[in-house]
């Protein structure tokens, strides 16, 4: 919360680059629909993907780790007007920078009705701030749940809100073996989606005890860390 409520005010203030979304090439509707989302919104994203699944109309999306909103904004115009978009943060900071610009968006969208709210909480714990069983078609998350300190709790939590049939679609950092403990105790490793990356074989494991169907893999690249005092610390 201390990391991406007050350390980090934009993008620049990653000390790695391991946060930062790859540069594929968009989709014309994903790019124009990620022109009309407010600056400030998109100045304090930290993603490292793209969570964009297809044929959204009218859907029902939990966004996991939703920070500034820039992904529920995006998505707030996918799903259109009779769709809804749900994002769940823990970091006040964030949270406020999200709710400050509904009327914004939903005035630029030209939405009767604003089809997106922000909730602070914890997505271990999405009983906590009211979400509740098989009520949603999507949950996305982009880049954030390394940050939580219990991977299986956050899958177990996206498998009881999601509807029969539902698909959880997220982008995450992994590790190709275990972290040592040095690592996984770093504060700023931590912060930049570095120490708490879970090693990806792990990933199927947790998916398979919580009753989704295995993984599938849609695109993976090498991180690098550009930083040379955290890459000594990291190793291999």
């Amino acid at each position: 919360q201390d990391y991406y409520g007050k350390e980090l005010q934009k993008l620049e203030d990653l000390k790695t680059n391991a946060c930062v979304t790859s540069s594929r090439p968009l989709l014309k509707v994903v790019r124009d629909a990620l022109e009309r989302v407010h600056e400030e919104v998109v100045a304090r994203y930290y993603g490292c993907g793209l969570v964009i699944p297809e044929c959204l109309a009218s859907c029902r999306i939990l966004d996991l780790g939703s920070g500034s909103g820039r992904d529920c904004y995006l998505l707030s115009q996918l799903v259109g007007e009779q769709g809804h978009v749900t994002g769940v943060d823990m970091t006040e900071g964030q949270v406020e920078v999200a709710k400050k610009h509904i009327a914004y968006h939903m005035d630029k969208f030209g939405y009767q009705k604003p089809n997106v709210e922000f909730l602070q909480g914890y997505m271990e714990k999405l009983g906590d701030i009211g979400l509740t069983d098989e009520s949603y078609d999507i949950v996305i998350s982009n880049c954030v749940i390394n940050l939580a300190p219990d991977k299986k709790a956050v899958l177990q939590e996206a498998y009881r809100v999601l509807k029969p049939g539902g698909e959880m679609y997220f982008s995450d950092v992994y590790a190709s073996q275990h972290l040592s403990e040095a690592v996984r105790k770093h504060r700023v490793l931590w912060g930049e989606c570095l120490a708490g990356a879970l090693y990806w074989r792990d990933l199927y494991n947790i998916a398979e005890e919580v009753g989704f169907s295995p993984p599938c893999l849609v695109t993976a690249s090498p991180i690098t860390i550009n930083n040379k005092e955290l890459e000594s610390i990291i190793g291999e």
